[in-house]
């Protein structure tokens, strides 16, 4: 029963499906739809954009239905436009109660068209479950507003030029992240171009951000690809630091801290740098012989990953790892629903909360389930702080 979801705001709850609009009740034998919404919370459906990796519809829309798509597409979009030159507001009304609802049945309905034929015709992804859960996780970050402090530090973005652009764009409205679980070919996030740039946000405009609740929370995994690598050599994880777990078992000449590190990762992701020791110890070769396959990265995640020789292990550890925290916080999300607590927006190898007092009792199994992973149980860093600048070191 394929419909499609009229509008995503909170209280603008519809669907179009077979040929009618429901409002506020909705059918329960809806089953396929182009994409998620947080109205389809309970609801089993099938994502058609899941199925080409979030391509445009636009792109992805087979011949013989693109030429009615793209003009039932701008008939929809010249009422948007003749709507926000009169100056009415879309972010406070809902789009079916300003749109003519003809206009609304016939895109609807091309739409639930390509929907049908994407989901008969393209393959499913072995990671589609996987993905609906994350898609859901990134979604409930992009409805929380970001508390940003731009007063405090004016002076901090106007004396940076780098920092100009970002003050100048974000400062005078509503800040949101956007999260792309499709922006890299290993699955590791990006944020959309309106997004605020938490990603690549510099550490000394941090202090910027601060929580709506009482505290910023961040679980980091140490060293997240080398514990990838153990298990994926099927090795037990080491209690203390990585780079001294090393010098004690792997290297047979004294190192200090620094220069292991640099020696271990300069072998890591060079497939031509031959470090006897450290390939004898990890066998890269063992890990790639069954992963990496006529061309394909297939990792533990349900990941498949065209790529070359070169790339394969840099390829198979950054998507693993980045898969592995995405899970994660998949999992924590669940255990703070309905709570005030929240996941506040999520970096490559970690996440932060925004937590409330109401629920620090939450954060021993907060710090369970993040630690205790499908790859094995990984050793974790835990910061906490009243901005995002002032993170410091959490005892446990």
């Amino acid at each position: 029963m394929t419909f499609q979801t009229l509008d995503d705001k909170q209280d603008c709850k519809g669907v179009f499906y077979n040929g009618q609009f429901f409002f506020d009740k909705l059918p329960r034998n809806l089953d396929r739809t182009w994409a998620w919404s947080e109205h389809l919370e309970g609801y089993d459906v099938e994502f058609a954009d899941l199925w080409c990796a979030n391509e445009d519809i636009g792109k992805i829309c087979p011949p013989h239905l693109l030429d009615r798509y793209l003009f039932r597409k701008q008939r929809l979009q010249a009422h948007v436009k003749a709507i926000v030159g009169a100056k009415i507001n879309l972010g406070d009304n809902c789009i079916y109660e300003l749109v003519p609802r003809h206009i609304l049945r016939h895109f609807y309905q091309v739409k639930n068209e390509i929907t049908d034929w994407v989901i008969e015709n393209k393959p499913k992804p072995k990671n589609y479950s996987f993905l609906v859960e994350t898609q859901e996780t990134i979604n409930s970050i992009s409805k929380q507003m970001l508390q940003i402090q731009w007063d405090s530090h004016n002076l901090l973005f106007i004396q940076d030029p780098k920092a100009k652009a970002l003050y100048q764009r974000h400062s005078k409205s509503k800040s949101f992240i956007h999260y792309n679980i499709f922006g890299t070919i290993t699955g590791r996030l990006t944020t959309f171009p309106k997004s605020f740039p938490i990603m690549n946000l510099k550490t000394e405009h941090r202090k910027i951000l601060v929580p709506n609740n009482d505290w910023f929370v961040e679980l980091d995994f140490n060293a997240a690809e080398i514990r990838t690598l153990f298990s994926l050599a099927n090795m037990p994880q080491p209690i203390a630091d990585i780079h001294q777990f090393n010098i004690d078992n792997v290297f047979s000449t004294p190192l200090n801290r620094d220069n292991a590190k640099r020696r271990f990762f300069a072998w890591l992701y060079n497939p031509h740098s031959n470090d006897q020791e450290l390939e004898n110890f990890y066998n890269r070769t063992k890990i790639l012989d069954k992963y990496y396959k006529d061309g394909y990265i297939k990792t533990p995640f349900g990941r498949e990953i065209k790529c070359d020789d070169f790339h394969a292990l840099n390829y198979l550890l950054q998507s693993t790892s980045s898969d592995n925290c995405l899970d994660r916080a998949n999992k924590i999300r669940k255990l703070l629903s309905g709570r005030k607590t929240n996941i506040a927006f999520m970096l490559h190898d970690c996440i932060v909360l925004d937590l409330s007092e109401d629920d620090a009792h939450l954060l021993p199994k907060i710090k369970e389930i993040f630690g205790d992973t499908r790859l094995g149980k990984f050793k974790l860093n835990l910061k906490a702080g009243k901005t995002y600048g002032s993170l410091e070191n959490l005892s446990w």
